[in-house]
C-alpha cells in the first residue's frame, strides 16, 4: 500500500504544479485572510415549497447542504451526505446499485423517495421485478449550488414517488453577467485494493452579456476496487469509473422571462460487484460469474420562468433515457434448486436431450420431482441425469440489458410569497416506458465469461408502462403576524401496463414458453397535506404537519409464482409530525428537532416464493413508523463550527402478515428490515489563518449506522443482523478565493461496516460493506 499513497502524493504535486493561478497565489502578497464562519443549517435559502426561503423559515423537515459545506465535507455523490441528515439512509446492492429511503419508508416497488435533478424526478429502469427504486443515479456533486432533502411525504407538490420524502439536487446555472471556471483533481489509495483518481472542471462563459450565457462542467473519477475473486482470476474487480458532462444554456431576453436548457450525459462502468463473501475472507468475493455492470443517462430538460404580476409561472419539459446492463453469478441458487429436484419432471417432459426424452421419445413423468418411475427408468435415473445436466452448465450467469425512457411535463404558478395569502398551483405528466430482457447462459469455469457460442438456459423480457397525470395544489393564509395554516390537495390518476414473454424453459426456475401477455393496474385519487406554523419569536417557530403519501401498484412477472401473487396493490401512508426550528445567541446555535408517527397501509415488499430462492412484490399488511429527527449547529468563537445530526425510529408491524405463498410472514410487532434503528452524526470543522491569504481547515467527522435487520420474522432461516458501527473521516488543508488544497482519511479506523446482507438457501452470505481506509488528496482552483 506505500506505493499507492506515495503514487496520491506524487499526483498531488504534479496536479499542484499544473493547475493555473498557484505558483502566484504561492507568492502573492496579501492582506490577513477573512475568517468567515460557515453558512450554517439555517441560512441556506432553499425553494423546496417551490418558492424561495430560509430554512429556518420553512415550516417542513429540511436538511440543506450548500457548495462550500459539500466542498469542505470531501462529498462527491449523494453517499457522502447519508449520515450528515438525519433519516436519510442507502441501501448497498450489487455493483453500485443502491436503494435510497427517508424515515424507514423503503421497500421494493416503485420509488419512496422524489430524486430530483434540478426540475427532472429520476426513477430508474423497472427491471424483471417492477423494481424501480433498486436503482439510483450516481451524479457527481461537483458544480453543485445546493442539496435539498425534505423529509416526510411531499406528495401534493412532488407527486408519488416522494412518499417518504424528496431529495433535491439544485446545479449551478449559467452566470450571464462573468466569466468563471474551476478546477478539481484528485486522487487516492484503498487499503486491500488499488489506486483511484478524479479529474473534474467547469467553465461558465456570457455569450452577450446579460443575456445569454453557457456553462459546461465536465468529469471522470475512477473509484479504486479492493473485492479479488480468485475463482475467476479477478483482482480489485469493483472497480468503477464515472465519466460525464453536464451543459447548460441560460437565456433571459427581458427582466421578467428565463430560461435554462441543461442536458446531462454520464456512464458508469463496474468491474464487478462490490459484496464479498466472509466465509471466503476479507474482501474476497466466489462468485463463479464474472459480473460487470454499465450504465448510460442521458437527460435533456427545459425551464422556463416567467415572472407576472400573480407570481411566478414555472414550464419543466424534460426527456431522459437510462440504459443499464447487468451481468448476475447464478451459479449458487441453481445448484441449489437442482439439488431439490423441484423441476426434474419438467426437464425431463420436455428437453430433448433428456435421458427420458432420448429412451422414450414422447413419454412423460407425473412427477415434478422425479419421485416417480417413468418410460422403464426409475427415479433415481431420473433425477441423476437432471443433476449431470445442471451440473454441465456451471457456472451459470444472467445477462440483463434494460432502459427506462421517460417524458416529464410540469406545470406551475407560484405565488410571491408577499402578503396573508401565498399559493402554489400546478399541473403534472409522465409518459415513462421501461424493457428489460434477461438472458440465462452457462460460463466457463476459469473465466466466468460466457460460452462461446452462447448456451441459453432459458429468456424472457418485461415491459413497463406508466401513464400518470396530476393537478395539485398548495396554499398558506397567515391568519396574524405569527401564525400561518397550510393545505394542500393533489388528484393523480395513473395507469400502469406490465407484460412480458417467456421464449424458452428455464429448467432452474420454472420456466417455461408462454405468449406476450400483460396486466394493467390503474387507480385515481386525492392525497392531502395540513401544516400550521408559529413563529413564537422571530428565531423559534413551532409547525405541525399531517400528510398522505402514495405509490402505484402493479404486476409481477416473476417464473413459477401462483396467479395469486401476479398483481399488487398500491399502498399509502399519512404521516403525523410536530418540531421545532430554534437559533439562539444572536444565531450561533441552531437546534432543531422534530417527532413523527408514519401509519403504512397495504405496504409493497419484496418476498420470497415458497421455494425458496426467487422474489417478487407483494402487499404485506400495514406497519406503524415512529421516530424523532434532531440537528444541531454552532459557531462558539470565530473559526469554530460544528454540526451534529441524530435520528431514531421504531418501524413495526402492525397486523400479521397472512400468505400462502410467503415464506416466514411476519408478526405483528415485527421490526422491518434492512432500515438502522438509530444514526448519528458529529462534525467539527475549524477554519485559522495560515500563511499569506491563505485559511487552514480542519475537519473531522464521526458517523453511526445503528442495527439492521436483513428479514422481518426473526425464525426466518435467512434471517440475519448487522450494522452496529461507527466511521471517522479527516481533513485537512489550505483554501483560499482561488485555490484549494487537502488531504483526507475515509474510515480512519479502517472499520468494516456491513450495510446489506444478501441471504439465500444453500448460497453463502455475501456482504455489502464500507470500503476500506483510504487516504487521497484534492486540489482545486478557482478562475
Amino acid at each position: 500500500m506505500a506505493t499507492h499513497y506515495g503514487r496520491a502524493a506524487f499526483f498531488l504535486s504534479v496536479s499542484a504544479l499544473a493547475l493555473p493561478g498557484v505558483a502566484k497565489a504561492q507568492g502573492a502578497d496579501a492582506a490577513a485572510p477573512q475568517q468567515a464562519a460557515p453558512e450554517g443549517v439555517g441560512d441556506i435559502v432553499v425553494t423546496a415549497l417551490r418558492r424561495a426561503s430560509r430554512v429556518q423559515d420553512t415550516p417542513i423537515a429540511i436538511t440543506a447542504l450548500s457548495e462550500k459545506s459539500l466542498q469542505n465535507l470531501g462529498a462527491t455523490g449523494i453517499a457522502d451526505i447519508v449520515r450528515q441528515v438525519p433519516g436519510l439512509n442507502l441501501i448497498a446492492g450489487e455493483s453500485g446499485r443502491t436503494r435510497i429511503s427517508i424515515r424507514g419508508i423503503q421497500t421494493a416497488g416503485e420509488s419512496t423517495v422524489g430524486l430530483y435533478y434540478g426540475e427532472t424526478p429520476l426513477t430508474g429502469p423497472s427491471g424483471t421485478s417492477s423494481d424501480p427504486s433498486g436503482v439510483t443515479p450516481n451524479l457527481n456533486l461537483f458544480d453543485v449550488e445546493r442539496v435539498e432533502v425534505l423529509r416526510g411525504p411531499q406528495g401534493t407538490l412532488y407527486g408519488s414517488g416522494s412518499m417518504g420524502g424528496t431529495l433535491r439536487v439544485i446545479f449551478k446555472k449559467p452566470d450571464l453577467a462573468k466569466y468563471e471556471g474551476a478546477a478539481e483533481m484528485g486522487a487516492e489509495a484503498v487499503e486491500h485494493g488499488e489506486f483511484g483518481y478524479s479529474l473534474k472542471g467547469a467553465v461558465n462563459v456570457p455569450i452577450v452579456s446579460d443575456m445569454l450565457a453557457a456553462r459546461l462542467v465536465l468529469y471522470r473519477q475512477q473509484n479504486p476496487g479492493y473485492v479479488d475473486d480468485p475463482t475467476i482470476g479477478r483482482k480489485d474487480l469493483n472497480r468503477s469509473v464515472l465519466e460525464g458532462g453536464r451543459f447548460q444554456l441560460g437565456f433571459q431576453p427581458t427582466g421578467n422571462l428565463s430560461m435554462n436548457f441543461m442536458t446531462i450525459l454520464q456512464t458508469q462502468k463496474f468491474g464487478g460487484t462490490s459484496q464479498w463473501a466472509p466465509s471466503e475472507g476479507a474482501f474476497i468475493s466466489a462468485q463463479k460469474v464474472a459480473s460487470p455492470a454499465y450504465d448510460k443517462l442521458q437527460l435533456y430538460a427545459l425551464e422556463t420562468k416567467w415572472e407576472t404580476p400573480v407570481g411566478t409561472l414555472a414550464l419543466n419539459n424534460s426527456f431522459y433515457r437510462w440504459d443499464v446492463r447487468q451481468t448476475n453469478d447464478n451459479s449458487d441458487n441453481y445448484a441449489s434448486i437442482a439439488a431439490s429436484n423441484r423441476y426434474c419432471g419438467l426437464f425431463q417432459n420436455t428437453y430433448a436431450g433428456s435421458l427420458l426424452q432420448g429412451t422414450s421419445a414422447g413419454a412423460t413423468t407425473s412427477s415434478g420431482t422425479c419421485a416417480a418411475d417413468a418410460g422403464g427408468l426409475t427415479s433415481a435415473q431420473l433425477r441423476q441425469d437432471y443433476q449431470n445436466w445442471a451440473a454441465a452448465q456451471q457456472p451459470i450467469g444472467n445477462y440483463q440489458p434494460r432502459f427506462v425512457r421517460n417524458f416529464v411535463n410540469e406545470l406551475r404558478l407560484s405565488s410571491s410569497g408577499k402578503g396573508p395569502f401565498s399559493y402554489t398551483v400546478g399541473l403534472f405528466r409522465e409518459d415513462r416506458n421501461d424493457r428489460v430482457d434477461t438472458l440465462v447462459f452457462a460460463g466457463i469455469p476459469a473465466t466466468g465469461e460466457p460460452q462461446q457460442p452462447v448456451v441459453d438456459l432459458g429468456s424472457r423480457y418485461v415491459t413497463d408502462e406508466v401513464k400518470q397525470s396530476a393537478v395539485y395544489g398548495e396554499i398558506s393564509y397567515r391568519i396574524f403576524e405569527p401564525l400561518t395554516v397550510t393545505a394542500g390537495l393533489r388528484y393523480y390518476d395513473y395507469k400502469k401496463t406490465v407484460g412480458g414473454e417467456n421464449l424458452g424453459y428455464n429448467y432452474f426456475n420454472g420456466q417455461a414458453p408462454s405468449a406476450y401477455r400483460e396486466v394493467t393496474a390503474d387507480a385515481n385519487g386525492l392525497i392531502k397535506k395540513f401544516n400550521v406554523d408559529l413563529k413564537i419569536t422571530p428565531d423559534i417557530m413551532f409547525y405541525a404537519t399531517a400528510s398522505q403519501g402514495f405509490r402505484p401498484g402493479g404486476a409481477n412477472l416473476t417464473p413459477g409464482i401462483p396467479e395469486s401473487a401476479q398483481t399488487y396493490a398500491a399502498d399509502s401512508l399519512w404521516n403525523y409530525e410536530a418540531g421545532f426550528k430554534t437559533q439562539w445567541f444572536g444565531r450561533r446555535l441552531t437546534f432543531n428537532i422534530d417527532g413523527y408517527r408514519i401509519d403504512w397501509n397495504n405496504l409493497q415488499t419484496s418476498v420470497q416464493a415458497t421455494y425458496g430462492n426467487f422474489s417478487y412484490i407483494g402487499n404485506v399488511g400495514s406497519a406503524r413508523i415512529e421516530g424523532v429527527e434532531v440537528e444541531a449547529s454552532a459557531t462558539p468563537f470565530s473559526g469554530l463550527y460544528l454540526n451534529a445530526a441524530f435520528h431514531y425510529l421504531k418501524p413495526r408491524l402492525t397486523a400479521d402478515q397472512i400468505s400462502a405463498e410467503v415464506t416466514a410472514a411476519g408478526r405483528k410487532g415485527d421490526i422491518l428490515p434492512l432500515i438502522p434503528r438509530t444514526t448519528a452524526s458529529a462534525g467539527a470543522e475549524y477554519s485559522f489563518p495560515a500563511f499569506n491569504d491563505f485559511t487552514g481547515l480542519l475537519r473531522a467527522d464521526w458517523t453511526y449506522t445503528g442495527k439492521m435487520t436483513s428479514q422481518i420474522r426473526p425464525t426466518n432461516a435467512l434471517y440475519r443482523e448487522f450494522g452496529k458501527y461507527s466511521m471517522v473521516n479527516l481533513r485537512v488543508g489550505v483554501q483560499n478565493d482561488r485555490l484549494g488544497m487537502f488531504l483526507y482519511v475515509r474510515n480512519l479506523f479502517d472499520k468494516i461496516g456491513v450495510n446489506t446482507i444478501s441471504s439465500a438457501s444453500g448460497v453463502p452470505d455475501y456482504w455489502a460493506t464500507t470500503a476500506p481506509r483510504t487516504m487521497g488528496a484534492t486540489i482545486y482552483s478557482n478562475f
